[in-house]
């Protein structure tokens, strides 16, 4: 089992669902968005880069960038990488799971980190 990924799904479970739900048709909260992909986005930097998240962007901005740039690529085709519908009520407790994959995967690739982190 991979202890920090299943820490860093523990920690982001809330923020994942959230930001789900942020997109979801008739739910959609641009603002709820905007405030959890920056949490997200940040959280992983620091995690990796070990600094406090208030630091990563004034630290790692190209970072932060990266990771910010590859959750949108992920959002903007949610459909297709994790068959989230584009009307009607999503399953959050199976979309979540599937989508936190796919982020930790890219978060990981954007920062130039090992798969097995």
């Amino acid at each position: 089992m991979n202890y920090l990924k299943q820490a860093c799904w523990l920690h982001l479970n809330f923020a994942v669902h959230r930001y789900l739900m942020s997109n979801a048709d008739g739910r959609a909260s641009g603002a709820e968005k905007a405030q959890r992909h920056e949490e997200m986005s940040a959280f992983y930097v620091a995690v990796f880069k070990g600094v406090e998240v208030e630091q990563v962007r004034r630290h790692y901005a190209r970072e932060y960038k990266n990771v910010h740039d590859k959750t949108q690529e992920l959002t903007d085709n949610l459909d297709i990488e994790i068959g989230f519908p584009l009307r009607g009520t999503p399953d959050y407790d199976d979309l979540a799971p599937k989508f936190f994959e796919r982020f930790h995967a890219l978060a990981l690739q954007a920062m130039s980190v090992k798969a097995e982190a």
